[in-house]
């Protein structure tokens, strides 16, 4: 593994406590301050100065509003051996900001984490958008090598067109889903049809949100509220054209080419829904494996053996129980979960 300088967390809230978790589960070194939340007694340090004394590589985790400040008040601690990088949602102001403050002596990138508590926990897919400086290849560098080392997949974007594409997609998500919720949708989501799925997980996230990150990425966003103006016009030219296209019109239009349609369409339906079961299956395991590297990195902090037959035996049990109550073969759904056991124990080797 690469060895990485020591980290100091400058902020350890919701996403600064998350990162560490993550960070510890890779095995590195960090510290961390934060006046109004309680770090770790082993990792803890008594204020700014300790900080920058005892880590070369900064991670500033702390909310944007609160950005500018955090970074003056920490730069007459830093030296030319430090590195900064934030994890704001927004990467134009804080680029500018790190730029103007930090300069061409302290070496800074922007980062945006696209994950958070929410998705850690339930072990979604990581990935990060890194904003490079110019003047500080060596720190983008260090970043990307740092989020891949978490598990992270990473891909470089300017400050500027990260904004306009998160205006257009984690923007608007949040605010569609932010409309569902207060229409009363987001209380059992049991019994909504398969289509609902992706808009079920924005409504999640929008309904554990206090509201802080909603606030974030629609007003601190240069390019939210243009997109969110021409989201609203969309939808009501939409809502037009439903209202002048007769029902009859609408059910003769079928966008699959005639090539297709020679084919039974019954048959096209299954192999289309077969394959996008697949990719969701596959998805899922990449979860499962995750939260399994999770409880492997738990296990030996805690000195337990890898190996639990006790534990796998129970599982298989209730695994063959469960298809039994859906009507599948026991035995053919033990088989399916003895071959992820065994995928599992290979990630945890």
């Amino acid at each position: 593994m690469h060895q990485f300088p020591r980290i100091g967390l400058l902020g350890h809230g919701r996403f600064g406590a998350a990162f560490a978790s993550l960070l510890e589960q890779r095995g590195l070194d960090w510290i961390g301050w934060d006046i109004g939340s309680t770090v770790p007694r082993e990792h803890a340090v008594a204020d700014l100065d300790a900080l920058a004394n005892g880590a070369e590589l900064i991670v500033v985790c702390v909310p944007l509003e609160s950005f500018e400040r955090a970074l003056r008040e920490l730069r007459p601690g830093l030296l030319p051996r430090h590195q900064v990088l934030d994890v704001c949602s927004v990467k134009e102001a804080p680029c500018q900001l790190m730029e103007s403050i930090l300069g061409e002596t302290i070496g800074h990138v922007g980062t945006h984490p696209l994950f958070g508590p929410l998705s850690i926990a339930r072990a979604d897919p990581l990935r990060t958008v890194i904003c490079p400086s110019a003047r500080h290849p060596r720190t983008a560098q260090l970043a990307r090598e740092l989020f891949a080392a978490i598990g992270s997949e990473v891909i470089d974007q300017d400050p500027s067109s990260h904004d306009r594409s998160m205006a257009l997609t984690h923007a608007m998500a949040f605010f569609v889903a932010r409309g569902l919720v207060d229409l009363g949708v987001g209380g059992d989501l049991r019994w909504v049809p398969p289509s609902f799925a992706a808009l079920a997980a924005s409504i999640a996230a929008v309904r554990a949100d206090a509201g802080h990150l909603f606030n974030a990425i629609q007003k601190q966003n240069p390019y939210a509220a243009a997109t969110r103006r021409h989201l609203i016009e969309a939808l009501t030219l939409i809502d037009q054209r439903l209202a002048a296209t007769s029902v009859d019109a609408a059910i003769s239009s079928d966008a699959r080419p005639q090539a297709l349609a020679q084919v039974s369409p019954a048959l096209l339906e299954a192999r289309e829904q077969i394959d996008e079961l697949d990719r969701e299956l596959i998805a899922l395991l990449r979860r499962r494996v995750g939260l399994s590297l999770r409880a492997g990195h738990a296990k030996r902090s805690t000195g337990a053996p890898a190996l639990d037959p006790e534990r796998e035996a129970l599982l298989l049990g209730n695994r063959r129980d469960w298809a039994v109550e859906e009507g599948l073969p026991a035995d053919g759904v033990a088989d399916v979960f003895r071959q992820i056991l065994t995928l599992s124990r290979r990630a945890q080797a």
